[in-house]
């Protein structure tokens, strides 16, 4: 749970590197952290301690400690269950990742459930001209709806009239952006993803601005709720060369949830 603070950064974005409980380590004096999140860990063990060519799955579950609560999470301290997918790049994999991760949850309740798709590859992709400084701010105002914000963003980037507007019902969403190219990546990928997971009884919802993760993942991006109690169950997606700061950059997708949570939905 506890490593030196340059190693548990390495490789994982600012918004996880914010996450991060940092203490001072008596013997040396530097500067050590409490993992807030087992996926960098997985990768590493991908990247050095297997460093296998091909796919690779992995699974684990362990205690990790959060310097916050995210948005939509219910504890700084979840005991994190996840599963991922390295070295295939395929949408076959994100699929096969999103089955797994709506098998688990019904491992524990029946009731209804509601998919909630982004897609941080193409929210690059439309943010992109902007400098960093302006990038923080348009991320800010996405998160927050912030339409008298958005509004004068347009100036700048066209498509943002589109993507203000890009959140509901998934074929209503997909039906809006359909007429702007740089969305097409999202729209075939959640086209396709839809079609395989058709026999899941479940709601499907998209958010082309969702901005969790942003700095850390790549490309499709979800999350599962229980659809009742308006509680985020799952979190996952698709963070292609995560493992490059160890040397071995690799495709990578995989979600975690709080196995704390899960089990109380089945009392």
């Amino acid at each position: 749970m506890l490593e030196y603070l340059d190693s548990l950064t390495s490789g994982v974005g600012q918004d996880l590197a914010d996450q991060i409980m940092v203490v001072t380590d008596r013997v040396s004096g530097r500067l050590m952290g409490i993992r807030p999140d087992m996926t960098p860990q997985a990768a590493r063990i991908d990247a050095h301690a297997l460093n296998e060519e091909g796919t690779t799955r992995l699974c684990y579950c362990g205690s990790v400690l959060r310097a916050v609560a995210s948005s939509g999470d219910s504890s700084r301290s979840p005991l994190q269950l996840g599963a991922e997918i390295f070295g295939d790049g395929r949408l076959e994999a994100d699929i096969e990742v999103i089955q797994l991760a709506l098998d688990t949850v019904r491992l524990f309740t029946n009731e209804p459930l509601l998919v909630d798709f982004g897609h941080a590859g193409t929210l690059k992709a439309v943010l992109a001209p902007l400098a960093e400084r302006d990038r923080r701010d348009a991320l800010d105002a996405l998160a927050r709806k912030d339409v008298e914000a958005l509004l004068a963003l347009e100036a700048q980037i066209p498509e943002m009239a589109v993507l203000k507007r890009a959140f509901g019902d998934l074929d209503a969403v997909l039906e809006h952006v359909a007429t702007e190219a740089i969305f097409g990546r999202a729209s075939d990928e959640l086209r396709a993803v839809q079609s395989a997971l058709r026999a899941e009884s479940v709601s499907w919802y998209c958010d082309l601005s969702e901005t969790h993760g942003f700095q850390y993942h790549t490309g499709l991006v979800f999350g599962i709720y229980a659809l009742e109690r308006d509680q985020l169950l799952v979190r996952g997606g698709r963070y292609d060369h995560v493992g490059e700061s160890f040397g071995r950059a690799r495709a990578a997708t995989g979600f975690s949830a709080d196995l704390k949570t899960l089990v109380r939905l089945a009392n």
